[in-house]
């Protein structure tokens, strides 16, 4: 059965995290006060970053059951193809060229920071200081060259599955809230979601984030209600976006979320929850860790 590999350190998981930087995040998410879409972005995945560094824990010692990589894309030119991509990574000892480290690794790159988080004590919401691990800074640019990206990333994940030929395939999940400024991106999403190990294909996922107050499409079966203007192509996005595995789709049903064979992975205007719920959803198909 593909996407059921066992996951240990002779055979890794592997998630690989894409991050639009474009100026259009400094946008409020759903049309709510507070922090912009760059900095829920830059807040989820190190929150889901540090998930998966938990699952990885056993006692004192962090065992390397993943391989993460958190890429950050923009280009400083405001004309449309006028300038290479811009593409950064947010772990320090990586480069876009190279940018996975396993999990025990990753950890000790972590910058440690004091947060205030609202919590439920006994039924009342309070605000405490915690130390979190932070990998990935918010940060935001101007245009988003997500073909130029994938374009760059297909080679560290084609060395990578041949390197781990047994191990669950890599997992990309892009976060943006546009489709691409340098044209057509789907060529190359093809090209990385054809790379494979012997336990299926790559995985391609996309949390696409709103200004709108409009409820969030999680996991549709079909493109029917999803625009097709330039800069907001859902349908585009769906076609994009990997089917999901069988385990995948049984984490969603657990949470409530209806899906089908046809399910892909995306949610489109997505505010801070579905973005949370999503990238849980999406990081527990490679469950199976010994």
């Amino acid at each position: 059965m593909p996407y059921s590999a066992d996951i240990n350190r002779a055979n890794p998981g592997c998630f690989l995290f894409l991050v639009d930087q474009s100026g259009s995040m400094a946008g409020q998410i759903g049309g709510q006060e507070g922090q912009n879409k760059a900095e829920h972005a830059a807040d989820a995945i190190n929150r889901i970053v540090d998930t998966l560094a938990q699952r990885c824990s056993q006692g004192m010692e962090v065992r390397d059951y993943f391989h993460i990589g958190i890429l950050g894309y923009t280009s400083e030119g405001w004309l449309f193809n006028s300038d290479k991509p811009a593409i950064t990574s947010a772990i320090a000892g990586t480069t876009p060229a190279q940018p996975f480290l396993p999990m025990s690794q990753l950890v000790e790159a972590a910058e440690i920071v004091e947060r205030q988080v609202r919590e439920n004590h006994g039924g009342e919401i309070v605000e405490v200081t915690r130390r979190m691990p932070v990998w990935l800074r918010p940060h935001v640019g101007k245009q988003d060259p997500l073909g130029g990206t994938l374009r760059l990333v297909e080679c560290p994940l084609s060395e990578w599955v041949d390197q781990h030929p047994n191990s669950y395939p890599p997992i990309v999940i892009i976060v943006c809230d546009g489709s691409s400024t340098d044209g057509d991106p789907e060529p190359m999403a093809q090209r990385i979601k054809d790379l494979r190990t012997n336990d299926g294909n790559v995985l391609l996922f996309t949390v696409h984030l709103s200004e709108s107050n409009v409820s969030p499409t999680m996991l549709p079966s079909n493109d029917g209600g999803l625009p097709s203007e330039f800069m907001n192509d859902g349908k585009m996005m769906f076609r994009m976006a990997s089917e999901l595995p069988e385990p995948i789709r049984q984490q969603a049903t657990s949470l409530g979320i209806p899906v089908s064979e046809n399910s892909r992975g995306l949610v489109f205007n997505a505010d801070a929850v579905a973005l949370a719920q999503f990238l849980d959803i999406g990081t527990r198909g490679p469950s199976n860790l010994h």
